[in-house]
């Protein structure tokens, strides 16, 4: 009888067009999961990052939006896609599609426009140092920022109209934008400007790769200087061009590859597991290899949840940055 049942429920998620109670129980549970560490890691980098700002410092106030980002989508998902899938009836359509605008183009822009930024802060680093450390009346980052913000929120606005929504739909386990010819074009508009956007930014990483490797020595520079800062590009490169292939691969998951099978199970991992996955997986690559991001949130993981004292720790000073 159980086989029976287990064999059943695999048909539904593995060949059924449409969803069932049971593979949307099952699609709720892996979206809370994945989600709700997704919204604690992003989170903490987050609120770290926020804390540990300072005016000049770019590429964490880069790092921070992005996070910002991140935690939108993933704390989103836990508010309304896994009610969605738990509770009998249909959501409101137009609570959908808020939810729809603010999640999968506000939230959701942020990670590309925020991955721009990061390419531009490190290309002026490596190639033009002169203008990296140049004071402006006006912060380059802080502008950059502020644009990309008004872009994420213009994206939010601008398809808020009747037949221009997202919309989360239970049958089919994600989002679906309506057959009108302003999702046409948002679609079309879409695709292009990631597909720009990552090949921009992988560009950006291997001229920064071409510098690192073909950089030679500085006799007026220490071994220990040249190693300190060859070290930290190397990581700097390395998220580069990870965040790149994450990007891309979230931009072909919710434009072409969803549409290869019909299959629902295929259909629910590349289009709704995949924003969040892959906005976890990004979250858990900021804090593995940027060293700064990830002292601060071992140090707050230790003060606020283990209630430990903030170790003090003597650490030699480099002066020469690149970032």
């Amino acid at each position: 009888m159980s086989s029976s049942n287990s064999s059943s429920f695999l048909d539904d998620f593995l060949h059924s067009q449409y969803s069932t109670p049971n593979t949307r129980t099952v699609s709720a549970i892996m979206l809370i999961l994945v989600s709700t560490i997704g919204s604690a890691i992003n989170a903490l980098i987050f609120i770290t990052t926020l804390s540990r700002l300072t005016k000049h410092d770019g590429f964490l106030k880069i790092c921070c939006f992005n996070s910002f980002g991140s935690s939108v989508v993933c704390i989103g998902y836990l508010v309304f896609p896994v009610p969605t899938l738990l509770l009998e009836n249909p959501p409101n359509q137009w609570l959908n599609a808020i939810m729809g605008q603010l999640i999968g183009w506000f939230g959701w822009s942020i990670g590309p426009l925020s991955q721009i930024l990061l390419a531009i802060n490190r290309i002026t680093a490596v190639y033009f140092p002169f203008l990296h450390m140049t004071k402006y009346r006006i912060n380059p980052t802080d502008f950059g920022i502020g644009f990309s913000l008004l872009i994420a929120l213009f994206s939010f606005a601008v398809l808020l109209p009747e037949g221009c929504h997202y919309l989360f739909n239970r049958d089919y386990l994600g989002w679906i934008g309506e057959v009108t010819p302003c999702t046409e074009v948002a679609q079309n508009i879409f695709f292009g400007v990631m597909l720009t956007i990552t090949v921009v930014t992988t560009f950006c990483s291997v001229l920064l790769f071409m510098k690192l490797v073909l950089n030679s020595p500085d006799p007026t520079v220490s071994s220990a200087q040249l190693e300190y800062r060859h070290r930290k590009n190397r990581k700097l490169i390395i998220q580069a061009i990870v965040q790149s292939i994450l990007i891309i691969v979230d931009s072909l998951n919710s434009t072409i590859t969803y549409n290869i099978f019909p299959n629902l199970f295929f259909q629910f991992i590349t289009l709704s597991f995949s924003m969040v996955f892959l906005r976890t997986l990004e979250g858990f690559v900021i804090f593995s290899i940027n060293d700064t991001v990830n002292e601060e949130v071992r140090k707050i993981i230790r003060v606020k949840i283990f209630g430990l004292k903030p170790r003090t720790m003597i650490v030699p000073t480099i002066s020469i940055s690149l970032i």
